[in-house]
């Protein structure tokens, strides 16, 4: 019988999975629960987690070797002062990338509860930024202050906003576009032949503004756990 790889994303805002077999992925599970690892689990299953949120009732089931960490061997260097600090998500991203986009220079792009946008030059993994995301900069403007509202993202406003509302919606989406598109415009001086990866639900469009070219995986990092299983194997 063909391995079967399960790999596990323990988001802040959602557990998802994906179910692999000869590398490609043969089943995708959001959100994915204790009674899913419950039906998959058996012998000869291979189990890689990526967990930067929680899931108490799964993760009664998983054992620590199951979590993928700054030391588990994996296939690219990580050059970052504090990797034991490293979220097992952009480590796996990071992986992902180098197999779908090999020898290559590349941002991995990922726009969730936190915006982190990740530097991957020739293998090897060489840090970037963390930022808050849609959802924290919505909240913060409704928690600390006394007048704003809390708003649901619209994208499709744009600059200048007509009403508070709008002028909110536009605010958060298009200042992560621009420090997107900041990084973009600051690393391509650096490196020729830049590659931008989406990963993640969330993405920006920017083929108007930038020639770079740009792959959407918004599976990326179960993609990159399938990947280090491999290396494993």
């Amino acid at each position: 019988m063909d391995k079967i790889s399960l790999c596990i994303d323990i988001g802040n805002t959602t557990t998802k999975a994906g179910v692999f077999k000869q590398g490609e992925m043969i089943d995708y599970i959001k959100p994915f629960t204790h009674k899913h690892f419950e039906e998959l689990f058996h012998e000869g299953v291979a189990i890689l987690v990526s967990k930067t949120g929680e899931n108490p009732k799964l993760e009664e089931l998983l054992s620590d070797e199951h979590y993928l960490s700054y030391q588990t061997p994996i296939p690219i260097k990580l050059n970052y002062n504090t990797p034991e600090t490293l979220g097992a998500d952009r480590i796996a991203a990071a992986v992902g990338a180098h197999f779908f986009i090999p020898d290559s220079t590349c941002l991995i792009i990922d726009i969730g509860t936190c915006l982190t946008i990740d530097l991957l030059h020739q293998s090897e993994f060489l840090g970037g930024v963390i930022s808050p995301g849609m959802d924290i900069r919505f909240k913060a403007m409704n928690q600390f202050t006394t007048g704003l509202p809390l708003v649901a993202i619209d994208d499709t406003k744009k600059f200048p906003g007509k009403s508070t509302v709008e002028s909110i919606q536009v605010g958060v989406s298009q200042s992560i576009r621009n420090e997107i598109l900041g990084y973009i415009q600051e690393q391509n001086e650096l490196y020729n032949s830049l590659k931008i990866v989406f990963c993640g639900e969330n993405i920006f469009h920017f083929d108007k503004v930038i020639k770079n070219e740009i792959f959407a995986r918004p599976k990326l990092v179960l993609e990159g756990l399938n990947q280090i299983i491999q290396h494993h194997a």
